[in-house]
């Protein structure tokens, strides 16, 4: 019985990676699209607000701009971006609005994504993969019966 739970396990990493990837996946199709969408004006970064996440060595910090701007519709915003930057108090940046809510907007170089998730995430399922595939060939050697 333990055997199987443990032949299994490696199946968990199928899982995490198939999660990451299509988060990555999720993100980036947002963020086009979000692009496709907004509107481009000039705008400063008026403050940092930094968040914290987890504990102890895995504490993270996250920093996301303050955005002021006018829309081109000429009402001034101040908002905070909802994406993660390391752009600095006073920089001059172009911002990225959503034409419906101008208080989601972005500084456009912090849009997009990467593919570092997709390719994590497929490196973690390709290895989940391959090791239940050892393990079930080698329980299986063992008289613990096929998979």
């Amino acid at each position: 019985m333990v055997e199987q739970v443990f032949a299994y396990f490696p199946l968990l990493f199928v899982a995490f990676g198939a999660v990451i990837a299509w988060g990555s996946v999720r993100g980036i199709v947002n963020g086009r699209r979000f692009v496709r969408g907004a509107r481009r004006v000039p705008g400063v970064v008026a403050d940092v607000r930094t968040t914290f996440a987890g504990r102890g060595e895995h504490l993270r910090a996250s920093r996301r701009p303050v955005l002021t701007f006018t829309t081109v519709e000429g009402r001034e915003v101040t908002t905070e971006s909802w994406a993660v930057s390391d752009l600095g108090v006073g920089r001059e940046v172009e911002v990225l609005y959503d034409p419906q809510d101008p208080t989601h907007a972005a500084p456009a170089g912090a849009v997009g994504g990467g593919y570092g998730g997709i390719v994590l995430g497929l490196v973690a399922a390709v290895a989940g993969l391959a090791f239940f595939a050892v393990f079930s060939e080698f329980f299986g050697s063992f008289g613990g019966g096929g998979f």
